[in-house]
């Protein structure tokens, strides 16, 4: 597994742990972007709460995928996806969304607490991922 590499960075995790993880952080994001979808016009939050994520999958790319493949010299799988997906669709929403108005402030605001909850729960996933798998 990547993460064998990436010890002086991140804990050790199963090719199993990964995957279960990954597969619930998609699911949430699917979760956020339907909501969004549904709620938005009436609810300031749900609008908010879908661009944090945006952002914060953005920021993914960055930290630690670009960081990480240039630290280890090894590539960071989620690197290519994260630059050919995430970072121009991403950045063209948020674009969109801030030329008709929406504040930079509250976007600040809404990614920090999603970027927290979803460190909090990817580590939540990956117990349960070993508990389930390994």
């Amino acid at each position: 597994a990547w993460s064998k590499h990436a010890k002086t960075f991140h804990q050790e995790i199963t090719a199993n742990q990964f995957r279960f993880a990954v597969i619930m952080i998609t699911a949430i994001g699917y979760l956020v972007t339907f909501q969004y979808l549904i709620f938005s016009e009436g609810s300031i939050i749900s609008q908010y709460l879908y661009l944090g994520f945006v952002l914060m999958m953005i920021l993914n790319t960055i930290f630690p995928h670009l960081i990480a493949t240039i630290a280890l010299k090894k590539y960071a799988p989620g690197l290519l996806p994260g630059m050919l997906l995430n970072v121009p669709i991403g950045l063209y929403i948020l674009i969109d969304k801030i030329h008709v108005g929406k504040s930079l402030l509250l976007l600040l605001i809404s990614t920090i607490f999603v970027t927290v909850i979803i460190l909090l729960l990817i580590k939540i996933f990956f117990r349960i991922g070993k508990e389930l798998f390994d």
